[in-house]
């Protein structure tokens, strides 16, 4: 038998049911029915009985004895005896149609609920008295006959106990079963509607969920008001050391006694160690559906706040949940964060796991997993899983991937659909990934993470743009082939089983301002395909202790996994030499720098570090750094190489004296901006570009930097141009 067909039958079963758990209520309701109105017959005001309470119905009230005439009725009277022995016959039937195993998957959606919630059989008989009117609105009309008032078209709890079942001792017990901590109205199965002040609250309406309702009719479904606050997990491969932690846990749930309540669980490691997946997958081997609470939506109100604690418990039965909350991104030492955390997590009975960098303390039981990030053997069997049954010609990227990516399962498995998806965009309509597909989506997936705290510089230079000593390009062009070949030396050559650390490329460019640190850095990102990210030193050091190691260490996280290069611009303020402790400030400030030294020696990607004062850094510094590029002032033969490169073929250009151009004593960015300065002076004037346009230029650009342009720098055409 089918899945479909199975879910086919067993509605058809659950409908046969709910239809003989309405005739029973029925009977119970004629069998009231004929009492009440052979109380109404011995009543003479019977007909006022809305208007004027009688002298028959109060003495009848002070006598104290009508449960036992009552009972009496019952016996007697041919037609309630009927009734009663049709009413044995239901519950019979009811009997044989559900089956004895609490295990088993046929059981009626009623039989489910009780026992999910412990409901006793008045519980379970006053969820469907409300539910009734759902199946057969007619219920209304019965209740409110009963009722003996045309108005109440609900049930109340004085009306179930009134019905023929319940003995005098189990109706004096029942009156608990609405105090709120009660399991109808502790899991919000009913609710007590609104009534006159002084209104008891045995009389008072009883309103079933809507949730609950759908649940009893058959159609299960998550509550929607927990769904502006969880979403499902996904599924993702999952590889190595993480599965072992699954298979771990998964033998640990089933040697644990039942009966017994779960510990929290807290998975501790960075993002992208895979710690939800791991938690969804062993959610999933032992049939629970893992949803992740977003704790930035939670309410604050109090009274929302009940109501979403009562609806979590909830669905956590009737949906089979657990509830996965992520705290990676909040610290130990926030106790407010910390007190809201724990309130949550103490108050809602359910299966719940914890994901954070370090592990937190709770009162209630926990039981700790610490997840390290896949490695690389790890990785090329998660990139293995989520390509399978994807068409695609990588021809061996994932290594290159590999090297320059570092992704979690739940990344991957986004970096495929994305991929993906950019093959279905092509105008062929193949859905065959390409590497191009492939590598783009690896450097979008995070790279929006990085866009927060750096800036993205979009490279638009080439090699045959730089003009550099040939010992300086030599080194530019290393650091791309080192970056290229990481694969084949690491993995294929086994330096990668010897450097458990310090894989990363990092390189130092110094020199004065303008000599072309940046274009190169430039230059490398495009030759390398790869995002280029100028860190923000102004937004990641800060005076507050402990903030700059924290916004260092959300630039590393996010460059981890995107591969992007990280190039940090006038380095040596945040990179100076560590100084002697003299002061609290003095220590702090070396603790950044270390942890600083310690970042960069696990990144395993590119980190650029620019400064104009090679001199300011420390030595321990520089000895972790693999490349050092000086970028010198040019001299006059690089200048004139500069200047015959700074004009796009396009432009207009008249004869210019590249060798007086040479003459002036300024680096690259300078020239590039006397260029471009002079390129608006002559398409203002209609003209092509001249000589006497970069005078111009140069006038103004030497004011700037408070320098003075002299005749013997310019010759003979220094006279041309006044300003």
């Amino acid at each position: 038998m089918t899945l479909l067909e199975h879910e086919e039958q067993w509605t058809a079963v659950n409908r046969a049911y709910l239809r003989a758990e309405l005739d029973r209520l029925r009977l119970l309701c004629w069998r009231r029915v004929r009492w009440l109105r052979q109380l109404w017959q011995q009543d003479p005001l019977s007909h006022n009985r809305s208007l004027v309470i009688s002298e028959e119905q109060a003495n009848r009230l002070l006598d104290g004895h009508g449960a036992e005439r009552e009972a009496r009725f019952f016996e007697e009277d041919p037609e309630c005896v009927e009734l009663g022995r049709r009413l044995d016959q239901v519950e019979e039937e009811l009997a044989r149609q559900r089956p004895q195993s609490v295990e088993s998957d046929d059981l009626p959606s009623i039989e489910i609920l009780s026992r999910s919630f412990g409901l006793t059989a008045l519980e379970r008989d006053i969820v469907l008295w409300c539910v009734a009117p759902e199946l057969d609105p007619s219920f209304t009309i019965l209740y409110a006959y009963m009722h003996d008032d045309v108005q109440a078209r609900y049930p109340t709890l004085h009306l179930a106990l009134s019905l023929p079942r319940w003995q005098p001792d189990e109706r004096a017990a029942a009156r608990n079963i609405l105090l709120p901590g009660a399991p109808l109205r502790r899991f919000k199965l009913v609710s007590l509607a609104e009534a006159a002040p002084g209104t008891p609250q045995c009389l008072r309406p009883l309103r079933v969920e809507e949730r609950v309702s759908d649940y009893v009719r058959g159609f299960n479904r998550l509550d929607e008001y927990l769904a502006h606050f969880v979403r499902p997990v996904p599924p993702a491969p999952v590889a190595g050391v993480q599965l072992e932690l699954i298979n771990g846990l998964v033998h640990w749930a089933e040697s644990h006694p039942a009966g017994d309540p779960w510990p929290l669980f807290q998975l501790t490691g960075t993002p992208g160690a895979g710690k939800q997946v791991i938690a969804r997958e062993f959610c999933a081997r032992i049939g629970l559906h893992l949803y992740a609470l977003d704790f930035q939506r939670l309410p604050s109100q109090d009274s929302e706040k009940q109501a979403l604690l009562q609806i979590m418990e909830r669905e956590a039965v009737l949906s089979r949940l657990a509830f996965y909350l992520d705290v990676t991104e909040v610290p130990t030492t926030d106790m407010a964060v910390l007190a809201t955390t724990r309130d949550w997590l103490e108050r809602v009975g359910a299966v719940w796991f914890v994901g954070s960098r370090e592990r937190w303390h709770f009162d209630r039981p926990s039981l700790h997993l610490a997840v390290p990030k896949p490695n690389l053997a790890a990785q090329r069997q998660l990139w293995s899983q989520s390509l399978h049954n994807v068409p695609h010609a990588l021809n061996g990227q994932i290594e290159e991937i590999l090297q320059q990516f570092d992704f979690g399962p739940q990344a991957i498995q986004q970096v495929v659909g994305a991929a993906l998806a950019r093959a279905r965009q092509r105008p062929t309509g193949e859905a065959v990934l390409a590497p191009a597909d492939l590598w783009s989506a690896c450097r979008d997936q995070v790279g929006w993470r990085l866009a927060d705290l750096a800036q993205r510089l979009e490279p638009c230079y080439r090699w045959e743009d730089i003009v550099l000593p040939e010992d300086a390009l030599r080194q530019l062009r290393e650091i791309a082939d080192q970056v290229a070949a990481r694969s084949e030396v690491y993995e294929r050559w086994g330096f990668g089983a010897r450097l458990a650390r310090g894989r990363g490329i990092s390189a130092l460019f110094s020199g004065p301002s303008g000599t072309g640190k940046t274009m190169a850095a430039e230059i490398l990102a495009r030759y390398l395909n790869l995002d280029l990210y100028r860190i923000d030193l102004a937004g990641v050091v800060s005076k507050y202790i402990g903030e700059t190691e924290k916004n260092l260490r959300n630039v590393f996280d996010a460059a981890e996994q995107s591969g992007a290069i990280l190039f940090f611009d006038e380095a040596d303020a945040l990179f100076g030499k560590r100084s002697e402790v003299k002061d609290s400030h003095d220590r702090y400030a070396n603790i950044e720098v270390n942890y600083l030294l310690q970042r960069m020696e696990d990144y395993r990607g590119l980190a650029i570090l620019c400064t104009n004062r090679r001199s300011a850094l420390d030595r321990a510094f520089l000895r972790r750094l693999r490349f050092l590029v000086d970028f010198p002032f040019p001299d006059a033969n690089h200048r004139r190489l500069i200047w015959e490169k700074v004009f796009p073929p396009e432009t207009p250009l008249d004869e210019l004296d590249w060798e007086a151009l040479s003459r002036l004593e300024i680096a690259g960015g300078n020239i590039r901006n006397i260029g471009l300065n002079a390129a608006f002076l002559a398409a203002n004037e209609r003209t092509k570009l001249q000589m006497s346009h970069l005078l111009h230029a140069a006038r103004r650009e030497y004011a700037k930097i408070d320098k003075l342009l002299t005749e013997s720098e310019f010759g003979a055409h220094y006279r041309q141009v006044k300003i």
